[in-house]
């Protein structure tokens, strides 16, 4: 196991600037320390349909940490060794979320 440190993770302010926006229905929230949360709301539970939290990861020796939620429930996470692979990740993230909704609309 990684031993605890900061220096490694991102650039709190860095990952914000770079983060995308919120497409489609997705809301972006901003906290302090650099996280980012993105939550899909869902009118039928108190839960939202999705979330996906980003922020910078200072309990391993990864840049940036990516955690997911569908519904109530934890949908895996993952961690990045730089700010531009973890950019990318959310948008696709992003992304993938509003296309598997659009298309279960569809049906």
């Amino acid at each position: 196991m990684a031993a605890t440190s900061a220096t490694t993770a991102a650039n709190p302010e860095m990952l914000l600037d770079r983060l995308p926006a919120a497409p489609g229905d997705w809301e972006r929230n901003e906290e302090p320390g650099g996280i980012v949360e993105y939550r899909l709301p869902d009118e039928d539970s108190p839960c939202t349909a999705a979330k996906i939290a980003v922020r910078p990861d200072i309990l391993t020796d990864a840049a940036v940490r990516l955690v997911r939620k569908r519904g109530c429930s934890d949908a895996g996470s993952d961690t990045f060794d730089s700010l531009d692979a973890a950019v990318d990740a959310v948008g696709r993230e992003l992304n993938h979320v509003l296309r598997a909704i659009d298309s279960e609309g569809a049906r």
